[in-house]
């Protein structure tokens, strides 16, 4: 018989004089596989829960403004495959388009007020273009670095 316990699962531990009985040690056994099956069951679990989140990629776009508008110089953004989303902004405009939409939300700034205006746009593939007759509106001003991220649906 074992005349000591382990600290954390309550297993039998022997002395060098104690006898071994086979029930005590198919004990052990017992709740070892019972301890690893549990810790098998949450390390699943957990993978489970992983593979839930996170359900979208991320990636960056950058562009310096050219000073071109209107329809004959809209500026394009060219994906490598449909956002789910992205937004772009510059000095002081700041557009929030969901892939394919024909409509995007702009948000600008003239000095002393903010307006918020739905601006057309369109798509042609997984190229993005907006025009306007003002660079600002198009987010292409001169010199203007313009940069953004774009949300993919995780393959």
């Amino acid at each position: 018989m074992a005349s000591q316990e382990t600290p954390n699962y309550r297993l039998s531990r022997w002395a060098g004089t104690d006898r071994i009985l086979v029930e005590e040690f198919n004990d052990n056994w017992d709740k070892i596989d019972t301890a690893l099956k549990a810790s098998a069951d949450k390390a699943a679990a957990l993978q489970t829960a992983l593979a839930g989140a996170g359900n979208c990629e991320i990636g960056m776009i950058s562009y310096t403004g050219t000073g071109k508008s209107g329809d004959s110089n809209p500026t394009t953004v060219t994906f490598p495959k449909m956002p789910a989303g992205f937004f772009l902004c510059g000095a002081e405009t700041y557009l929030v388009i969901r892939g394919g939409d024909d409509h995007a939300c702009m948000i600008y700034y003239t000095g002393s007020t903010t307006y918020v205006s739905q601006m057309p746009i369109s798509w042609k593939g997984n190229q993005f273009r907006i025009s306007s007759s003002k660079p600002t509106y198009q987010l292409n001003e001169e010199g203007v670095p313009y940069w953004g991220l774009a949300f993919y649906q995780k393959s």
